[in-house]
């Protein structure tokens, strides 16, 4: 069990959001979530977040508006996108100032890991 940080997840598909919840739940952590990067960054502005994962490619918002929105708020919160595919190439998702990127089809308990390890 990790100490309870809060987690902002971020996906348009709801089936992904669930599991992402349920994992980050199980593993001890707050979780918010928010369908878009606009839903999101509103959360963002509003809550106390420890940690961001988005997905990329969303309607309403994707996770690279997000990104940069967050970070225009001189916020250095852990921030890591999800992607399948993606308009962006690795380095310049990085150079945004991200933690990670994240590459479908990704193992679950080493994506909590993960951001657990960088949240702690």
């Amino acid at each position: 069990m990790y100490k309870k940080q809060t987690i902002l997840c971020v996906d348009d598909e709801k089936d992904i959001l669930e599991l992402f919840k349920d994992q980050f739940e199980e593993s001890g952590f707050n979780v918010l979530e928010a369908t878009n990067g606009k839903e999101a960054f509103k959360i963002f502005q509003s809550e106390n977040i420890d940690c961001i994962l988005s997905d990329i490619r969303m309607p309403g918002g994707d996770g690279v508006e997000l990104v940069k929105s967050v970070k225009q708020t001189g916020s250095a919160i852990p921030i890591f996108l999800v992607t399948g595919f993606s308009d962006y190439t690795a380095e310049e998702l990085m150079g945004l100032g991200i933690n990670a990127v994240i590459f479908k089809p990704f193992d679950l308990e080493e994506v909590v890991t993960m951001v657990a390890s960088t949240v702690q």
